[in-house]
């Protein structure tokens, strides 16, 4: 590995894009962008597709149907035959309802900017765009393709550009994805992949007054069932098991015939997800309430997304550009899913979290961005790509039962 670095200098040339970078993002997230807010999505990807072929990528949009189009940029460089080629990944959808930017429209406080999405991850898009930009103004091009893609379903698990972000992975060396950190020197390496289950209960009703001992509690079967989940937390370290979603029958003087639950699983591997699954299965045909029957409905999600040896070679030269920053880089493994599990699923090595700095993602009125963490986070990435760049292309790990896509 070279022991040069790039990211101090492209560091000082974001510096110089900081009010530019500020005015654009106010753009963003005073647009409401909400998954399936198609409006202010298709809005948004104007914005970005102008911007992107100013810095001379061809880009192309993808209609998602109810979730507004998603949006794939690439550049060419001088290596089409043997240089890296690069996937960026973010997303445009909040989690917010509409009126929330007027409600709560971007603003500075000091080094804090606050505003729907401005963290998850609006700030992380324009990031991507002005690395980019320096980059380019650096004159590189010592690489085969940059592909950037920024969809509108990712806070609903990217439903309709899950095929997309497959087919553009399996295509590329290094996958890069945008979501922020809290924290400067802090990457992530691993993700828990999350299954999701339907859990639904049958009993028998009757007059609760006049003949309750005729009934069989659906709810109460439930109850049960529902502390015999959460006592799995115990007999499985590292596996999570959320339950939301309560629903009944629902007159008052009727002992209630169903009542069903959603189940949210999430374990950093597939074996801790399938015995999960077992255990779960266990707890269903158990029943408390006689004459009670339940049924379990598995919805499998995102798989785990593991720090594999590649993954690591990936964490070691995001090291070597970090310390040029004066970071001292952590891998972190997270609870969390995004669109790295995809990339991961599809064979391509990936590092997540390469956004900026802020917190309070999902909270409104206090949702924040670290504004100096544009400029630093965007050096770290514009850095590590040229890094990248440098680095003989390696085998990627290909899914289970597929090999990776040729060169054309």
């Amino acid at each position: 590995m070279s022991a040069a670095t790039f990211s101090p200098a492209y560091l000082t040339a974001l510096q110089r894009y900081e009010e530019e970078m500020l005015q654009r993002l106010a753009l963003l997230v005073n647009i409401d962008s909400g998954t399936g807010q198609v409006e202010g999505i298709t809005r948004i990807m104007d914005y970005l597709r102008s911007w992107l072929e100013g810095l001379g990528c061809s880009v192309t949009l993808h209609d998602g149907g109810q979730y507004g189009p998603h949006l794939v940029a690439h550049l060419r460089g001088s290596r089409p035959s043997g240089g890296k080629r690069f996937l960026l990944v973010g997303h445009v959808d909040t989690v917010y309802a509409p009126g929330s930017a007027l409600a709560c429209p971007f603003r500075c406080d000091g080094e804090l900017a606050f505003g729907p999405g401005v963290i998850d991850m609006k700030s992380g898009v324009i990031m991507a765009l002005y690395s980019l930009r320096v980059l380019l103004e650096s004159r590189f091009a010592d690489f085969s393709d940059i592909f950037l893609v920024f969809n509108g379903d990712e806070e609903m698990g990217s439903p309709s550009s899950a095929p997309l972000l497959w087919e553009l992975a399996r295509q590329a060396d290094v996958g890069l994805v945008l979501e922020p950190t809290r924290s400067p020197e802090i990457i992530t390496e691993a993700r828990k992949g999350a299954d999701r289950y339907l859990l639904e209960v049958s009993g028998l009703a009757a007059h609760s007054g006049a003949e309750p001992h005729r009934g069989r509690s659906a709810v109460i079967e439930l109850a049960h069932k529902i502390l015999a989940i959460d006592h799995l937390h115990a007999l499985l370290p590292g596996v999570t098991f959320n339950v939301t979603r309560l629903s009944s029958s629902e007159l008052l003087n009727v002992v209630p015939e169903w009542a069903r639950c959603w189940i949210s699983v999430r374990a950093y591997t597939q074996e801790g997800l399938d015995a999960a699954a077992e255990a779960l299965e266990r707890i269903v045909t158990s029943p408390s309430v006689p004459g009670t029957q339940a049924r379990l409905t598995r919805t499998r999600g995102r798989v785990p997304y593991q720090a594999t040896p590649q993954v690591r070679a990936l964490v070691e030269v995001a090291r070597l550009e970090a310390q040029a920053l004066g970071l001292e880089l952590v891998a972190e493994a997270k609870g969390g899913v995004s669109d790295a599990n995809l990339l991961m699923q599809a064979g391509l090595p990936t590092l997540d979290s390469l956004g900026p700095v802020g917190g309070k993602m999902h909270v409104l009125r206090e949702e924040f961005l670290r504004i100096p963490s544009l400029a630093l986070r965007g050096a770290l990435l514009a850095g590590l790509i040229r890094q990248l760049a440098l680095q003989p292309p390696g085998p990627a790990v290909p899914a289970e039962g597929e090999s990776r896509s040729a060169r054309s």
